[in-house]
């Protein structure tokens, strides 16, 4: 499911919904990847099927909501790794200090994907429970990081921008096992 909103208040709250993906800093960097996003927005809101929305902001301010309620004191510090997407498994209402927070730039999905249609695909096939070689890809590239620069991950109780590797890891390993579990049931 996808949703264009001029605020996270607009979000609707869908229970079946484990997985929220927010393209943020639209009008920050145009042209390339970010327009790449907006003129797939719809495609890749139908491939990521019904446990996940993807929600993109049609004013600029939604993308400073998002960044201030989700990555809270860092989002000062992250406007150079905008555009990006934002990965969570809390709607806005319920996040939480444990809730999954995971930002990937479009500038690195460029850097680690050999497109930025397998990226999609391949989150695609992960959110609809299918492949986990977007969960392999993160466990891939998480081994190899050396800086902020290489690729952001944040995560709940974290000072400044330390990273902890291997609780995303759990979290998108949890997620997976979660999802599966539930589309067996």
């Amino acid at each position: 499911m996808g949703y264009k909103l001029t605020s996270l208040l607009d979000l609707p709250f869908e229970e079946k919904v484990s997985l929220y993906i927010f393209s943020i800093g639209d009008g920050l960097w145009e042209g390339g990847l970010q327009d790449l996003v907006n003129k797939n927005f719809d495609n890749i809101a139908r491939e990521i099927g019904h446990d996940a929305i993807i929600v993109g902001g049609l004013s600029f301010s939604f993308h400073g909501e998002v960044v201030r309620n989700y990555l809270g004191v860092y989002h000062k510090e992250l406007k150079n790794q905008l555009p990006a997407l934002l990965i969570t498994d809390a709607h806005p209402n319920n996040l939480n200090d444990e809730s999954l927070r995971l930002l990937i730039p479009l500038s690195k999905i460029k850097t680690n994907y050999v497109t930025i249609d397998r990226f999609f695909s391949d989150l695609a096939l992960f959110v609809k429970g299918e492949s986990n070689v977007f969960l392999t890809n993160i466990k891939d590239k998480c081994q190899n990081i050396n800086s902020i620069n290489d690729f952001v991950i944040l995560q709940p109780n974290i000072i400044g921008f330390g990273v902890n590797i291997n609780n995303i890891i759990i979290k998108l390993t949890e997620w997976w096992n979660r999802n599966k579990k539930n589309k067996r049931s």
